[in-house]
């Protein structure tokens, strides 16, 4: 087919990857290499370069089993804080209080990124540009066969850099957000102090009593000589208890406002488990149901449809997921997902054109990546743009620090697909430095077929392979 002059074959082209179009495109990507940016803001390569950093080492702890404190230490948990209690309520806390929600936010941050139990994860590819007055710092997390792209928030604090915060890119979702709408107003709310106080000391008090009443009636029972013995071993947990009680009503009259032990978890979420427990067992009806429970307890719209879309996908209704990943588009909190998925069905369907625009929007709102790096070079050799294609395959690879395979192996496709015999063998030969190349497939392989007959394609192809 390639031969023929055809479009190559959407097997070409990574599953729901998609990447940007034309010469905007590969200006899209770029952005994301630090040097350039840099010139063009006011954080400096030096600044971009250490707060990409501080995001790795703390990333590195995160996916690590059993991880560590840094990820956690490196959050800015007191930024969360103050921006969802206000000043009044987080300079009023007292530091137990405090330790007490940091530790549940920090939580809220792992349980979302960690890896599984008795796994780990690794970072597959990594890329920083100067964001405002800090940096972002973009990682696709792999874990197993699976893989999440992020974005990192950097932002200076004294010295140093903390995460900000940490957004799941494809379905939009801010992992600050998400801890900020769990720390409800009953969460951190104003406490009526001499009822706190009373509440504490009530429980501590009634226990004194019942042991006095208890030590009362034995004492009774048992000899004169014996009772001070009994007096003096009930007096030791009866201190405890008024010691307690005593600490307990302090600390009740010392501190204004009252923390909740856990930030409580938002209602849509517990509708989201059930609508995709419903799509697991096939319930369509009723999992469309809970997802309109969840859109109505306060749910993200955006997200919302893009799980639906991939849901639908994954079942084959493409009708039904390409009009989900369209409502995922259209909201105030879109999920830039929903075009690279868009962008993935146009390829499969030959609508290279109409792919390429939804991938500049992805890239827009999201980012480059090396899948959508390198399903942008397959539309841009569909429409005729060879030289913009090879430079976004390098690009791909310069994100996966030069060591990207199947960039390498795809470069030398789309040299083949242009005829370009000495630039397909030259991308070979690279790859031949990672790995042995099996010539018997490249034979067999249609990619090649403009090629077939080039003597510098069959002197390569007749080559001692290299040990």
């Amino acid at each position: 087919r390639a031969g023929r002059g055809e479009p190559l074959p959407p097997s070409l082209a990574p599953r729901a990857h998609p990447g940007l179009i034309r010469r905007a495109a590969g200006a899209f990507a770029f952005l994301f290499f630090a040097g350039a940016l840099a010139r063009a803001a006011n954080v400096g390569p030096g600044e971009v370069e250490e707060g990409a950093g501080v995001a790795r080492r703390a990333a590195v702890d995160l996916l690590r089993r059993p991880p560590g404190r840094l990820f956690s230490e490196t959050l800015d948990l007191d930024g969360i804080l103050l921006h969802r209690l206000g000043v009044q309520a987080s300079s009023r806390l007292t530091e137990r209080q405090r330790e007490r929600l940091r530790g549940a936010v920090a939580e809220m941050f792992s349980r979302a990124l960690a890896p599984p139990r008795n796994a780990s994860g690794e970072i597959a590819w990594s890329a920083a540009r100067p964001a405002g007055g800090g940096v972002d710092v973009f990682f696709g997390l792999r874990y197993g066969e699976q893989s999440l792209k992020t974005r990192w928030a950097m932002r200076r604090a004294g010295a140093g850099w903390r995460v900000a915060d940490i957004v799941l890119v494809d379905p939009g979702v801010s992992l600050a957000k998400t801890a900020e709408a769990a720390l409800e107003l009953r969460s951190v709310q104003r406490g009526g102090r001499g009822g706190e106080a009373w509440s504490s000391a009530m429980p501590r008090a009634g226990a004194i009593v019942v042991l006095a009443l208890v030590v009362l009636a034995v004492g009774a029972r048992i000899s004169r000589r014996r009772r001070p013995l009994l007096y003096w071993t009930a007096a030791a947990p009866a201190a405890l208890l008024a010691i307690d009680g005593a600490l307990a009503v302090h600390r009740a009259l010392s501190e204004p406002y009252v923390v909740r032990a856990e930030p409580s978890s938002e209602l849509w979420r517990r509708w989201e488990q059930l609508a995709l427990s419903a799509q697991r067992e096939g319930r369509a009806e009723q999992a469309r149901e809970h997802w309109a429970s969840a859109i109505s307890a306060g749910g993200p719209a955006g997200p919302i449809a893009y799980e639906i879309g991939l849901e639908a996908r994954r079942r084959g209704d493409a009708e039904r997921a390409r009009a989900e990943f369209l409502r995922a588009l259209s909201g105030p909190d879109p999920a830039p997902g929903a075009a690279k998925e868009l962008a993935s069905m146009e390829v499969a369907d030959g609508r290279f054109a109409e792919a390429g625009t939804l991938l500049a929007r992805y890239v827009q709102l999201a980012g480059p990546d090396p899948d959508t790096l390198a399903l942008l070079a397959v539309v841009q050799t569909n429409l005729g743009q060879r030289v913009d294609a090879l430079r976004t395959v390098r690009e791909a690879g310069a994100l996966l620090g030069g060591e990207g395979w199947r960039e390498g192996e795809l470069e030398a496709q789309l040299s083949a697909r242009a005829g370009d015999a000495a630039g397909c063998v030259a991308a070979l030969r690279r790859l031949e430095e990672k790995g042995r190349i099996d010539r018997s497939r490249l034979r067999s392989d249609p990619a090649y077929l403009p090629i077939a007959t080039d003597p510098v394609w069959v002197a390569y192809l007749n080559e001692k392979p290299k040990t």
